[in-house]
């Protein structure tokens, strides 16, 4: 096994064909626990990515992939992930650092936690957003720490492509845009990390720990939560089975996985890949015009 694979797949990203837009896929929360339901939900959602015609640049798990990060764990995600012919990362989640050995696992299949690169018009940088410390209960107001928010930063203000986006584990608080479970987003170092996402002109954040999808639009900038990879989904909101008319709302309690699009213009879309719907059927979509 290569080490630095993040680093492996994130070089074979920058080499390969990109478009107008830019596309690529993104699901978290496949796996914060051992559990066979979960892997087979999540091994679905990859057979769909690996399905779609054209091909996404890239995959991306947005964390809680191997919880509760031992060796073991990681080893079994790469089974799962082997389908896939694209190159695809791994961002780092909390439940991933449950176990002791946690930060050395992850490093020593996946390399840094929080690195970066580009794909033709975009530069995209991962960030080690895992909230809480390695073996405690996550609370809600973590947030990405100092070092974090410096390496991201730098290596916005380094990015020569005119699209920017982010990929981490947990999303900011937005006011508790996130109720009934505020909890779900940080609000320690939120200022911080939102002004320097304006700096450096970010259209859209990536993130999981939710255990739903969201889309919100939150100071002019998109933020996509797909936290329906497999490990479970929230009750509280609406789901498939719910009464009264019409689908789920858009915000809602589903297996899923996102495939989303960045134009050199910089305008965000994406669609929701519902776990074993049809080829290429996606009920939601979401974006600018």
């Amino acid at each position: 096994m290569p080490p630095s694979r993040n680093l492996e797949m994130a070089g074979r990203i920058a080499a390969g064909p990109a478009g107008d837009p830019v596309r690529f896929a993104v699901a978290g929360d496949s796996g914060a626990w051992p559990d066979p339901t979960a892997e087979a939900i999540f091994g679905q959602l990859v057979r769909q990515v690996a399905a779609l015609d054209p091909a996404p640049a890239f995959f991306a798990n947005l964390g809680d992939f191997a919880g509760p990060g031992t060796p073991e764990r990681h080893a079994r995600y790469l089974e799962l992930v082997a389908p896939l012919a694209i190159p695809n990362v791994c961002v780092i989640g909390n439940h991933d650092l449950d176990d002791p050995g946690g930060p050395e696992a992850f490093a020593s299949v996946h390399g840094p936690a929080s690195f970066d690169f580009g794909c033709g018009h975009v530069r995209f940088v991962a960030l080690d957003a895992a909230p809480g410390v390695v073996g405690e209960i996550v609370v809600g107001d973590e947030g990405p720490r100092a070092e974090a928010l410096a390496f991201l930063d730098e290596r916005l203000a380094a990015a020569a492509e005119p699209q920017r986006v982010v990929l981490m584990h947990m999303p900011p608080h937005m006011g508790g845009h996130y109720a009934p479970h505020p909890e779900w987003g940080f609000t320690r170092g939120e200022r911080e990390f939102l002004d320097i996402l304006h700096a450096h002109g970010v259209r859209l954040v990536c993130c999981a720990h939710g255990l739903a999808f969201d889309h919100h639009v939150h100071e002019g900038i998109h933020f996509v939560m797909s936290g329906g990879g497999g490990t479970g989904l929230c009750s509280h909101l609406r789901g498939i089975c719910s009464e009264g008319d019409g689908r789920p709302e858009d915000r809602g309690g589903l297996f899923h996985a996102v495939e989303l699009a960045v134009s050199a213009a910089g305008a965000v879309s994406g669609r929701v890949l519902q776990a074993f719907a049809p080829a290429g059927a996606a009920r939601i979509a979401f974006g600018d015009a």
